[in-house]
């Protein structure tokens, strides 16, 4: 099902803050949950005549590139400046930029990509960057997608080097990033401050799409599904997804499903349909894997007892977790994900022993506590040894499985032991003396039961 008309009919409220940062050259970031739009919006932004629609600019003196850091094949200093001097090459490329210009650029990258050391690597870029600021007539735009991962993995001198360009052209360069949490909360030492303050006033929490964008987007899918839909089934769309893309997705394609003769079906058997479908379950252990463990107990007790926090409310409702409905009553924002949760009670209840993952919530336990969220690639590695405990795994095996076979020859050792060194400091007692997670020399990496 492809949802992309809905683009230019929602999110106008979002689109909007965005549209005046850009204006005001403000650096901003957007914090939200899994699949909730992020970067949808950030490519909106580009679109010809979107960002006028919302702001006072000349779309011609600005220059957008969406970089996204899923296809950063090393996670290095390196890596991280290729992928952004790539993308650059490559857009100002089909922009038709004088060719003077991109020669200069081109030279640079090139020293990007072998330097003679980390020196010479983030002195390429810069050149790069002030060439960009101080010969190219537009305004430089840089939107960071996927930004997690990078920002807590590289090195702090990457992002202060960021900062230190950004004060030296703050008219020329400004950062769009988009994440899962606060970049001030991502990393805590004083020194990893300075980028994010960049941020600190401009952070904004996409929340899921309201009433009026979910009945646009269901008009968009029943006219190319060729079914009609009522009020009715459009609230009852609406409550269940709580506007969540990626579970309206689903709840529109079963409501599609269920249709006979442009008339649904009964809703409680669409309902029956939905409790037990994948998709729906993958998407709430998403959404749940976005949660700290405190919040997540927090939240269990609260679809329990209606019983909550003041701070740990607050923090749920930025997150758009929680939300109010008509008589400001606080609820979980999605009857899916509120069914979700219930069904999770007795696996926070029970008693564990060792290194456990509850698949459906996607919750990994170490004697009986909730370890702190992984990300993508370290949930993935995880599952990859869970599911082969005991035995060894070589590096062919876990890239294929966490990147992906197309990168087989593109991930090298030096990567595979920073993500096992990541995951260690979440799942071992002692890092140091890892308990579970053991190399073998030579041979891989094994998950052991006891």
């Amino acid at each position: 099902m492809v949802m992309t008309a809905s683009a230019a009919y929602t999110r106008a409220k979002d689109l909007a803050y965005l549209a005046e940062c850009i204006e005001d050259n403000h650096c901003c970031a957007l914090v939200g949950v899994s699949n909730i739009g992020k970067s949808s919006l950030l490519r909106q932004i580009r679109q010809p005549g979107v960002l006028a629609r919302f702001a006072r600019v000349d779309e011609q003196r600005l220059g957008f590139f969406y970089i996204d850091f899923n296809l950063q094949l090393q996670m290095t200093q390196q890596g991280f400046y290729e992928l952004i001097l790539r993308t650059i090459l490559t857009e100002l490329k089909t922009l038709q930029t004088e060719q003077p210009l991109i020669n200069l650029l081109q030279t640079a990258y090139e020293r990007v990509v072998a330097p003679a050391d980390d020196f010479q690597n983030a002195l390429s870029f810069n050149e790069a960057i002030i060439t960009l600021c101080e010969k190219w007539p537009r305004r430089l735009v840089l939107l960071f997608d996927e930004f997690d991962e990078v920002y807590q993995g590289l090195d702090t001198r990457v992002f202060l080097n960021l900062r230190a360009l950004r004060d030296k052209y703050p008219r020329e360069l400004m950062y769009v990033a988009v994440a899962q949490m606060p970049l001030s909360d991502s990393r805590h030492k004083a020194e990893d401050g300075e980028f994010a303050e960049l941020f600190a006033h401009h952070t904004y929490y996409l929340k899921p799409l309201d009433r009026d964008d979910v009945a646009q987007v269901v008009k968009i899918f029943t006219a190319d599904q060729q079914i009609t839909l009522s009020d009715e089934d459009i609230a009852f769309i609406f409550e269940m997804s709580g506007g969540h893309p990626g579970l309206l997705q689903v709840v529109c394609q079963i409501m599609a499903d269920n249709t006979v003769a442009e008339v649904v079906r009964d809703n409680r058997f669409v309902l029956m349909h939905l409790a037990d479908n994948e998709n729906i379950r993958g998407e709430c252990i998403k959404l749940w894997r976005n949660i700290s463990p405190e919040r997540q107990r927090a939240l269990i007790e609260f679809v329990g007892s209606d019983k909550i926090t003041a701070d740990l409310q607050q923090a749920l409702l930025r997150k758009g977790i929680l939300t109010k409905d008509a008589q400001g009553r606080i609820k979980v924002f999605s009857k899916l994900f509120e069914a979700f949760i219930r069904r999770l009670e007795l696996v926070y209840t029970e008693p564990k022993q060792g290194l456990l993952i509850d698949i459906e919530s996607g919750s990994v336990y170490v004697d009986g506590k909730v370890v702190e969220p992984l990300t993508g690639l370290e949930y993935r590695l995880l599952l990859l040894l869970y599911g082969h405990i005991d035995r060894i795994c070589d590096k062919y095996h876990i890239v294929e499985a966490v990147w992906g076979e197309d990168y087989i020859e593109e991930v090298d050792d030096a990567r595979i032991e920073k993500l096992v060194s990541r995951l260690r400091q979440k799942i071992e007692p002692n890092p140091a003396e890892p308990k579970y997670l053991i190399t073998v020399r030579g041979r891989g990496y094994r998950l052991q039961s006891k």
